[in-house]
Order: structure tokens, then C-alpha cells, then sequence
């Protein structure tokens, strides 16, 4: 009898919890808040401008804010995801090395020799026409279905 105790506690505890908690998040604002259509035309409109001139980065914020002024607005959202691309591409220009590093840092084995002192690879000794390998010729590997590259 006791074992089931303490199960129907954390059970009365969940279903406390579930009840009492706030039905909505603060990230999402108060309900019924009604889209300010004028503030997201004044931000599309500086958006598009910085969009115009090549600056991305700046056109992404003023593209965000339109996009928090009116989430129902479709143009917005089409230029902000435009601009999200963009200003990465952007980033990118200024720094290469995001997406092309120059150098490994790091060191393999005769990677760092100079070619002149970089041990050379054994070469194979020819094997005159006719002699055998010790191999009888039916035992190699054979491909039977090739799948491509």
C-alpha cells in the first residue's frame, strides 16, 4: 500500500503543474495583438532602400523588425529570409575563411619536410613477361555487379 503512495503524489504534483501553468509563452507576446501594418510598411520601405545599396546586414534587421510588427505579412517574410541569405553571403565575402580554411593546423607525419627531404616511396620491381605470380589465375577478385560511382 505504501509503494503507491508516492506515485499518486507525483501524479497529483504533474497534473498541479499542468494546470496552473500560464496557457501561453512570453515569447509569443499577448494574445489578440493586433499587427501594426503601418510600422511594417516604414520598415519594408528602409529595407528595401538598404537592400538597394548592398547592405544586407542592415536590411535584415529592418526586414525583422517589419516581420514583428506584422507576422501575416508575406512580403516581409520574403524579404527577410531573402536578406537572411544574403547577409551570410556577405559575411562570407568579408570573411573566407568561414567556408574555405587557407592551412590545416594540422600536422601529419612528412606533410611539414621540404620535398627534398620527404622519404620516397619504394618502387615496384618489374615483373617479366611470362613469370608467374604464385597466384593461381582463379583465385583473384572478380566484379560481378558494378554499381557505379
Amino acid at each position: 500500500m505504501k509503494p503507491k503512495r508516492p506515485v499518486i503524489m507525483a501524479l497529483v504534483f504533474i497534473l498541479a503543474t499542468f494546470f496552473a501553468a500560464p496557457t501561453y509563452t512570453m515569447g509569443q507576446g499577448p494574445p489578440n495583438c493586433p499587427p501594426d501594418k503601418a510600422l511594417c510598411a516604414k520598415m519594408l520601405r528602409f529595407g528595401k532602400e538598404a537592400y538597394a545599396r548592398g547592405k544586407y546586414l542592415d536590411a535584415k534587421e529592418y526586414f525583422r523588425k517589419a516581420v514583428k510588427a506584422d507576422p501575416t505579412s508575406l512580403t516581409a517574410w520574403r524579404y527577410y529570409d531573402q536578406t537572411v541569405i544574403f547577409g551570410l553571403a556577405e559575411k562570407v565575402e568579408k570573411n573566407a575563411n568561414l567556408v574555405l580554411p587557407d592551412v590545416s593546423t594540422r600536422q601529419e607525419p612528412g606533410v611539414g619536410l621540404p620535398p627534398a627531404a620527404a622519404p620516397a616511396p619504394p618502387a615496384a620491381s618489374p615483373v617479366p613477361p611470362g613469370a608467374t605470380t604464385g597466384k593461381p589465375e582463379g583465385s583473384g577478385f572478380k566484379i560481378i555487379d558494378d554499381e557505379g560511382c
